[in-house]
């Protein structure tokens, strides 16, 4: 819509100029040419020439000066001509405005005649060919000017006189097309840049056509009757418009949008200005009009020396090509102004320069475009907060050692105080303090074996930034642990400086990953990749730094895989529910089971919920995840419920999932349509997931109690979560963690642990789970302890649903009962 809007008003613009420029030529016509029916009749008639022959000596001269509005009768003599080929006459480099050619015989009698208005191209009009076949000896030429001008006859043969046609032609038609091509370049970067000032060029260049038409006497084959005063009258109004747009060009140019007042003056403001002009001076007579016209260019060319003089003092070190611009503006204004007083003498000198402005203009325009393609192409290659070399060009530097076969390293690194930075004090500080830090990082490495990144006349350097908070080096050479130990150790001394602001010391460390060409990687998007790899890998132990490892890379192209399978998974059916019993320690009877999901995947095998839940998580598809494992647990209860009413189902479920709306609306909605009792089941969350963000979740759980489930926190114990917390949350159950279960016969900790667990559960009004039971000494002990459910290995291992059917049906009153009876 915008570039609709920005194309319309180009068009209005030009024609607006357009209408402009002929309306007042036409205005001024119809006057002018009223004025010349009025005053100026056909020339009198042919004096009697035997007479002033016989009584007047000839003068043998080829030009002559005429008195302003006074008419001439001239006679050529032309018995000396030859009368071997066609002969033409015409006024050499003269413009008048009424001409009158006669053919006359050896009697004086008239053979043929043509009566001309406003002489206009030089040597094209008007001219008489003299046929060498007629029988004319003399011409009769009537003149008349309104001021005073000096003439100039020749007769040269037909040919001759076409040639100088074709010079004069030719001349005219290069200017035409230098300021078309001119103008199709304005127009073209007007459309590709929306840039106001290309409108301005493109009026100018658009002026000055108009204006050298009109002064060269195209306009004469289109309206021959036009007046030669009008004729210069529209030429100088032309020429005043384009001063007017060449000055708003080099402006808008200089100054951009800040410019003074009158690169914003309104085209039409301007246009109806110089319509207005064009008008006033139309009306009067040619002496005044011309006088009004050059006091126009006085005018201007005063408001264009203190434009200057402004821009100057605004612009004091500019230099260049608007330099020449302004003087070729200022220079041009004189020129036409004279070109009213001496319109042959300096036709030429005219031409000249409205050539070299031309390409002037365009030359500025193509240089500053040339100017913004190597800004462009700079900032494809650099960062711009930092200034940096960017991933591009870090790229490019990997690419030309790989091309050498060189050997090299390269070290990325990462500063973690840069975000707290930019969170706390900003992004213009952060950058700063980048600056600031990596000009002392590069003035180090540029002492030791490391290699450029950007090396030109302007630019030398030797780090890179690949994304908003990684940067990377590189060092020459093979690998050795010794050299890249150097490179850490200036890295971190560098940062360990840390960063100040106001009062405020901000200590900063860095982690650093490195990888090399051609041990790790054989191309440079490897070798960047390998790197990142290696960042990416946590500290331990105290480490600084880490070289890129293949097994850790194999684990993340593992990881990888296996979220991009996920979804395949659940929509493919390869996962799967499997059921472990829980068991009543004090009845032997079954209390419910605790649903595990399982992944069997077609190439990658068993995939553990340890590995995949956590992928799920990170990769946003834990949400589809959870809501498959809903839907299938909930099915098997409404089964299980056919066998045991009082069966509890316990689904596990992420704190992430525990705080999405949708899930209580799924559960009431799969409880409803399976019939099923909302008390039956249990869902089961980590403990450092409910420690994660306690108000959420306190609020979340009030949600799901309202639907009437049971809420459980498993693997109690290896949080660390208070008394206080766990009144506060009111779990329903609370699971201790199989750690604590396996190994409670030979570890006093484990048992402190358990029966502390057991009592507060006790306290709390919930009941206690045990994870682990694989034999009866740990069974024993745990319902010493008051543990009111056991789940483990001892009683069975998770089973397929279908197994777990059979298992219900066949244990639930012998194996379990008959292991009761004996403790018992």
């Amino acid at each position: 819509m915008g570039d609709n809007r920005m194309l319309g008003k180009f068009l209005l613009m030009t024609v607006l100029l357009l209408c402009s420029t002929l309306s007042s030529l036409v205005y001024a016509s119809v006057i002018e040419n009223a004025i010349l029916t009025s005053t100026d009749k056909q020339p009198e008639s042919l004096p009697d020439f035997n007479s002033l022959i016989k009584t007047t000596k000839p003068q043998q001269v080829n030009s002559l000066s005429l008195q302003a509005n006074t008419g001439y009768w001239l006679l050529v003599d032309l018995n000396s001509i030859d009368k071997s080929e066609d002969q033409v006459l015409y006024l050499d480099g003269t413009k008048v405005d009424i001409i009158d050619y006669r053919l006359l015989d050896s009697r004086f009698e008239l053979l043929s005649s043509s009566h001309l208005h406003s002489a206009f191209v030089n040597k094209i009009t008007p001219y008489s060919v003299l046929d060498a076949n007629s029988q004319w000896r003399w011409a009769a030429v009537y003149l008349k000017h309104n001021k005073n001008t000096q003439i100039e006859i020749n007769i040269i043969p037909e040919q001759a006189f076409y040639q100088l046609v074709k010079q004069q032609l030719f001349t005219i038609a290069t200017l035409a097309v230098l300021l078309v091509v001119a103008m199709a370049i304005s127009g073209a970067f007007y459309f590709l840049s929306r840039h106001i000032k290309f409108i301005y060029l493109f009026s100018y260049l658009l002026s000055v056509l108009v204006g050298m038409l009109i002064s060269k006497g195209l306009l004469a084959f289109v309206t021959p009757s036009m007046p030669l005063s009008v004729a210069l009258k529209s030429s100088a109004t032309c020429f005043i418009a384009a001063l007017a747009f060449a000055c708003m060009f080099v402006m808008r140019s200089s100054y951009g949008s800040r410019g003074i007042i009158i690169a914003h003056i309104r085209l039409p403001v301007l246009l109806l200005a110089i319509f207005t002009c064009s008008i006033i001076a139309s009306i009067l007579p040619y002496e005044l009009a011309t006088y009004l016209l050059v006091a126009g260019f006085t005018i201007e060319t005063a408001i264009l020396i203190f434009l200057y003089m402004q821009w100057k003092e605004t612009h004091p070190s500019y230099s260049g090509i608007y330099v020449l611009a302004w003087y070729l503006i200022i220079g041009q204004a004189v020129l036409w102004q004279l070109t009213l007083l001496f319109p042959n003498s300096l036709a030429l000198v005219n031409d000249t320069l409205i050539v070299f402005n031309a390409c002037v203009f365009v030359g500025a325009v193509l240089i500053q475009d040339r100017s913004r393609i190597v800004q462009y192409n700079y900032s494809l290659l650099h960062d711009d907060e930092t200034k940096l070399p960017n991933k591009k060009l870090l790229f490019k530097c990997l690419q030309s050692k790989i091309k050498l076969s060189e050997s090299h390293s390269i070290i990325l690194f990462r500063p973690a105080i840069l975000l707290d930075v930019r969170a706390n004090f900003g992004y213009e500080h952060a950058n700063e303090q980048i600056k600031i830090t990596m000009a002392k990082l590069a003035h180090q490495l540029s002492v030791m074996n490391a290699a450029k990144v950007e090396a030109t006349k302007l630019h030398r350097h030797y780090i890179a930034r690949l994304d908003d908070s990684t940067y990377a080096f590189v060092a020459n050479g093979v690998l050795e642990l010794s050299q890249i130990e150097q490179f850490v150790c200036v890295t971190t001394a560098v940062f360990a400086e840390g960063i100040s602001h106001n009062s405020n010391h901000f200590v900063n460390k860095v982690d650093i990953g490195v990888a090399n060409y051609p041990l790790h990687a054989a191309s440079a998007e490897q070798l960047i990749q390998c790197g990142l790899q290696a960042l990416s890998v946590k500290p331990l132990h105290g480490e600084r730094w880490h070289m890129y490892d293949a097994q850790h890379s194999s684990m993340t192209q593992y990881r990888l895989e296996v979220a991009s399978s996920l979804k395949e998974a659940i929509e493919e059916n390869q996962l799967s529910l499997f059921f472990q019993p829980q068991i009543c320690l004090a009845t032997g009877k079954v209390h419910g089971a605790e649903a595990l999901l399982r992944w069997q995947h077609p190439r990658l095998g068993h995939v553990p919920p340890d590995e995949f839940i956590p992928i799920a998580e990170s990769s946003g598809m834990i949400f589809e995840l959870t809501e498959w494992v809903v839907e299938q647990a909930l099915a098997y209860q409404q089964q299980l419920q056919v066998i045991n009413p009082d069966h509890i189902i316990s689904i596990n479920i992420s704190a992430k999932d525990l705080l999405r709306k949708e899930l209580p609306v799924l559960f009431l909605t799969l409880l409803n349509e399976y019939q099923i009792n909302a008390a039956n089941v249990m869902l089961e969350l980590t403990e450092s997931a409910t420690l994660s963000d306690g108000v959420n979740i306190k609020t979340a759980l009030n949600d799901y109690r309202l639907i009437g489930l049971k809420i459980a926190i498993d693997d109690f114990g290896t949080g660390y979560s208070s008394l206080a917390y766990l009144s506060k949350m009111g779990f329903d159950e609370i699971k201790i963690d199989k750690q604590f279960v396996m190994n409670i016969e030979y570890s006093k900790n484990d048992q402190t642990i358990c029966r502390a667990t057991c009592d507060i559960a006790a306290s709390l009004g919930s009941y206690v789970v045990a994870e682990g039971i694989e034999d009866i000494q740990s069974l024993k002990r745990l319902k010493s302890f008051g543990c009111e459910i056991g789940q483990g290995y001892y009683f069975s291992r998770p089973l397929a649903f279908t197994d777990y059917l059979t298992w219900l049906e066949n244990n639930l009153q012998t194996h379990t009962k008959a292991d009761v009876y004996q403790l018992n």
